[in-house]
């Protein structure tokens, strides 16, 4: 035999070796798909090694989802699949465990929240970096020590003893926040925010129509709502911006040396209660009405000779902070305690 015949037979060997070994790699992955798959009504309880960090992306329609943590390398998913479930994917991409449950979305009420939906339990390391999406879905996490990113459009959040990092948005939806560490942004459209933060870095808070009741240590924060009241209990400021068009504001907090509050209503009452002997310049004014109630000193208001409006602006105890409050026709409202 030549050797042009034994290298030809060499190639053909191996061409029909690595072929064979494509095929069964490709029978494999088939396989793991099936495995991976579950169809509507289905009881699931499911398993996939990771790291002790895992990146876990959840994409969740409707239903509701309660994330535990562990202290195992692994993410396991546990409960029954809703009636009109038509895919439920559970895999690795690389260090990246993806979940993925789909509805029959040629329904007309697959978008309605209050079916029957997805009942799941998913268990994922302390240390993961959670991202979890939804259209009609609660979600309850405990006890992540690193980041958490939440979406929701018709569903409740509730995060507790989660650290590091926290993003938040609902469109329909209330967001209960219990011992929230690190960075924190929350936002809704309709509904209410609760929230217990500590940390030093900033912390946002949005809504349309909803209550912010917000508990924080972070020296720097910043709070927007439409037509909500606001309720903060803050301890030593740097920082504190209010934005607001008819809600109620009530805040009571430390302000530090050098620290600044910057608030703004068109017709919602504002009350501030600082710590006793607060060293702050005030420069309070009403535009088109309105009231100023100064409790911390004997200064008095000054309206102008003609036309509406009023203004507060005096020093106390040195002046080191700065305080700036203006509302269109709200009330005004500071004090010391």
């Amino acid at each position: 035999m030549n050797i042009n015949m034994k290298n030809t037979l060499s190639e053909t060997f191996t061409h029909m070796f690595n072929a064979s070994i494509g095929a069964k790699l490709a029978l494999a992955t088939t396989l793991l798909s099936f495995a991976t798959a579950a169809f509507a009504g289905e009881k699931v309880d499911k398993t996939i090694d990771t790291s002790s960090s895992p990146k876990v992306d959840i994409e969740h329609i409707d239903g509701k989802a309660d994330i535990r943590v562990w202290d195992k390398p692994q993410v396991r998913v546990t409960g029954e699949l809703g009636d009109q479930t038509e895919e439920f994917i559970f895999e690795k991409r690389g260090d990246v465990v993806v979940i993925h449950v789909e509805v029959e979305r040629h329904s007309k009420s697959w978008y309605q929240k209050g079916r029957d939906g997805d009942d799941l339990i998913i268990y994922v390391p302390a240390a993961s970096d959670l991202h979890y999406t939804a259209v009609n879905a609660d979600i309850n996490a405990k006890g992540i020590t690193k980041a958490v990113d939440v979406e929701v459009v018709n569903g409740d959040v509730t995060l507790e003893n989660i650290g590091e990092r926290v993003e938040v948005e609902s469109v329909n939806g209330d967001i209960v926040l219990k011992n929230v560490r690190g960075r924190l942004e929350a936002g809704t459209v309709n509904g209410d925010i609760e929230a217990t933060h500590e940390g030093s870095t900033p912390v946002s808070f949005t809504s349309v129509n909803g209550k912010l009741d917000i508990a924080s240590s972070s020296p720097d924060l910043s709070v927007e709502t439409v037509n909500g009241r606001i309720d903060l209990s803050l301890q030593d400021v740097d920082s504190l911006q209010i934005n607001t068009v008819n809600g109620r504001t009530f805040a009571k907090l430390g302000l530090n040396a050098n620290g600044s509050i910057k608030a703004n209503s068109v017709g919602g009452a504002m009350e501030f209660v600082f710590q006793k002997g607060v060293s702050v310049q005030f420069d309070i004014e009403t535009h088109a009405g309105g009231n100023i109630v100064n409790n911390i000193s004997d200064e008095k208001a000054q309206k102008p000779k003609y036309g509406p409006g009023s203004w507060l602006r005096f020093i106390h105890n040195g002046g080191d902070a700065n305080v700036d409050i203006s509302t269109v026709h709200g009330r005004i409202e500071i004090d010391q305690k």
